[in-house]
């Protein structure tokens, strides 16, 4: 029997090396998931806050350090979720002989320009549009 389905004709590189493999990264996704589901709520709580104040309202809300805080810290679980489900794309449905190296770079790069700007961005409204 050399059949695909036939357990003795499989290498053993074609199971995985330990039982716990991957485990790790599974619960990261399901804790930053969580964590998303309560940030939106606050996201949504503090958007309906904002709403029609204009700029100066806005740039007074994220001035608060909590709020900078929660705000920072939402992008950050966002961009790290974004990237681990990015991951397993590439991982799952690219070939090794395709370059799937180098689109877990693109992805990984990706992250750190997105989370690097998001940072940046929240910092300055904090520091009152100006770095001093």
């Amino acid at each position: 029997m050399s059949d695909n389905r036939d357990v003795g004709a499989r290498s053993s590189q074609d199971w995985k090396k330990s039982a716990h493999h991957g485990a790790g990264t599974w619960l990261a996704e399901r804790f930053t998931g969580l964590a998303l589901l309560v940030l939106t709520v606050w996201a949504c709580w503090a958007a309906c806050k904002i709403a029609g104040t204009g700029f100066d309202g806005a740039r007074a809300f994220v001035a608060q350090p909590l709020n900078a805080a929660l705000i920072t810290l939402t992008v950050v679980i966002a961009i790290w979720h974004s990237y681990m489900g990015l991951r397993v794309v590439v991982e799952d449905y690219i070939d090794k002989s395709e370059g799937r190296g180098f689109y877990l770079f693109l992805v990984f790069l990706f992250s750190l320009v997105l989370l690097a700007a998001c940072i940046g961005g929240v910092y300055l409204v904090y520091q009152g549009g100006h770095v001093q």
